[in-house]
This record gives C-alpha cells, structure tokens and sequence, in this order.
C-alpha cells in the first residue's frame, strides 16, 4: 500500500512540475520586459507579442525589430486581426527599444548652420565611426549594440520562451535607420536571420560593404518612397544586382509616399500574410 501511495504522490509530483514548464495563453499577450547588457552596460527593455494558444512546447517563428516601444512597433491589434482570421500562421515579435536620450558630444549640423541633437539611437543604429576625443562613449556604440542584439537579446528570448529555432525561422524588421541596422547585419552576419524586411533604409553602408557572389544572403523585402531622398531608390537597385550575382531572393518596391509610418503601416500588412502564410 505504501509502495502505491509513493507512486501516486510521484505522479502527481511530475505532473505538477510539467504543467509549471508549460505554458500556454487563452488570449495574445504584448509584455515590456527588460534585460541588463554586458555589452551596452545598462538595461534594455523591449516588447514581446506572444500570440493567441501560445504554447511553449511548440516552436514558433520570430520577427526581431528594432524602435521598440514605439507607434512603429505598436502591432498587437494587426498580428491578433491577421492571426484570427488564418491569414497568417501564430508567431512571436519582439522589438528591442532604442536609447532615447540625447547624445550631447555630436556636432552634426543643418544647412543654416543650427546644431543637430541626435540621440543614442543614431549610433546604435548606423555605424557613424566618430573619431573625436569628445565622441569615447560613441566610438563603440554601433558594435556595442550590434553585440547585444545578437549575444544577449536574441539567446535571451529564445531561452526564456523556450524556442530552439535556426535562421530560417528567424525574421528581422526595421524602418529608416532601423532598417539600416538590419542591413548591416545582413552583410555582415547573413546566417542570423532567414528574412528581413527593410523600408525606408537610411545607413546600412550598402554600397560600401563587401558583397560576395558566393554568399546565399538572407531573404529580403525592400521598400522604400516615391517622396523620399533618391539615394533609396539608387540603393534598392544596387542591392537588386548584388543579389543577382549571388542568385538571392529580393523584392523592392516603390510606395506611393514619404518617410512616414503611414505608409510603413501599409506595406507590413501586405508583406507579412506572404511571408507567415499558414499552410
């Protein structure tokens, strides 16, 4: 009787302990977490939409962003729309915030002369090489948040939602110089992210960058306005013949617009039900 009992109480024992392993929500949830980095030497907070009926014994596709606790990266209500319906299959998304404050050593002016204050973002964000004994907390900035992005981000999430998932599962998302980051982590690290959709891409060093014809580069969906500055258009077409040498997917296309989310907004809701449609 004894030898019954202590099998029963064991039983319940891994059943109870299984069920706090497993989670699983009845409606999607949008969280603000954060994480300290090594890297950046301060906490980041980012956004996490987890999806109706996640479960965290399945794996799910996950799309990184940057601008994090923005109206770019404000997408619960789309991914719960597109999601319900079955236009797209259940995904994650997550999107790292940038720093916001200003950084007071930068010397870029306009063209009457009048100072430009450009936050920590720009830095984190376009490699800007400042070089100027006044710019030390700049100079690795770019690296420095290029470093927490994939060593502490991407593991931390993936661990924490319990998600073993490769490149091909792995999307990326940004915006202007968001978009630009992403750029330069195409280039640089092509097996990171399987997809990335860019709009609008200001940085990115895209035609500096060293192109191989023996490199698959990842996935790429490129937008980019009619309003905007021309040099887009110039490098969406570079990048097009760069892609063709190495016989890589991409798509461009030239909205009707400027730099704005309004048409950022448009162009995600029609890319995405291509990129995540259910099967």
């Amino acid at each position: 009787m004894r030898i019954i009992t202590t099998l029963i109480l064991i039983g319940i024992l891994i059943i109870s302990c299984d069920s706090k392993k497993r989670t699983i929500l009845s409606k999607s949830k949008f969280l603000t977490d954060s994480i300290y980095s090594d890297n950046l030497g301060e906490f980041r907070k980012y956004n996490v939409y987890l999806p109706k009926g996640f479960n965290s014994e399945k794996k799910y596709p996950i799309l990184y962003a940057t601008d994090g606790g923005s109206s770019l990266t404000e997408k619960k209500n789309l991914f719960d729309s597109l999601i319900d319906n079955n236009t797209i299959k259940p995904i994650i998304f997550v999107a790292s915030f940038a720093n916001s404050k200003i950084a007071d050593s930068t010397s870029t002016t306009t063209g009457d002369g009048k100072k430009v204050y450009l936050s920590y973002r720009n830095f984190e964000y376009v490699d800007r090489k400042p070089k100027r004994p006044e710019d030390s907390l700049l100079v690795d900035r770019f690296q420095n948040h290029k470093m927490y992005f994939i060593d502490e981000l991407i593991p931390e999430i993936e661990n924490k939602y319990n998600q073993d998932i490769n490149k091909t599962d792995r999307y990326f998302y940004g915006v202007s110089n968001g978009a630009g980051f992403g750029l330069s982590l195409l280039n640089a690290n092509p097996d990171l992210f399987g997809t990335y959709i860019c709009f609008s891409v200001f940085g990115g060093d895209i035609q500096s960058n060293t192109w191989a014809k023996n490199i698959k580069y990842p996935n790429l969906y490129l937008r980019y306005g009619s309003d905007e500055f021309f040099g887009l258009k110039e490098d969406a077409e570079f990048l097009e013949s760069k892609y063709a040498e190495s016989n890589s997917f991409i798509e461009t296309r030239e909205y009707e617009g400027g730099h704005s989310n309004k048409f950022w907004k448009e162009e995600f809701a029609e890319v995405l039900p291509r990129i995540f449609k259910k099967e």
